[in-house]
């Protein structure tokens, strides 16, 4: 995902964002006040909703933290990805 269309999905790089709970149980990821479509919604069974209890939300924004942080260490390492386009001239 390019840097492009996070800007689009976030509004702009300053974007403060907020995990709620949905009418239906669910846990959403959106733009703070913003009453438009979640970014990512995370369902837990009732299972596990009863299994985990008062951590609920925890576990969720732990989960949308790994997914942001492996997001942007992918766009750093192509930031930082060397492109070569001259064939090398010795070989090894």
């Amino acid at each position: 995902m390019s840097i492009e269309r996070l800007k689009e999905l976030f509004g702009n790089q300053d974007a403060m964002l907020e995990l709620v709970q949905l009418e239906d149980g669910e846990l959403a990821l959106r733009n703070a006040g913003s009453e438009m479509e979640p970014l990512v919604k995370i369902q837990f069974s009732e299972e596990v909703r009863t299994l985990l209890g008062e951590n609920t939300s925890v576990v969720a924004q732990s989960m949308i933290q790994a997914a942001l942080i492996g997001l942007i260490e992918k766009q750093v390492g192509e930031w930082n990805a060397e492109i070569v386009d001259e064939k090398p001239r010795f070989m090894s």
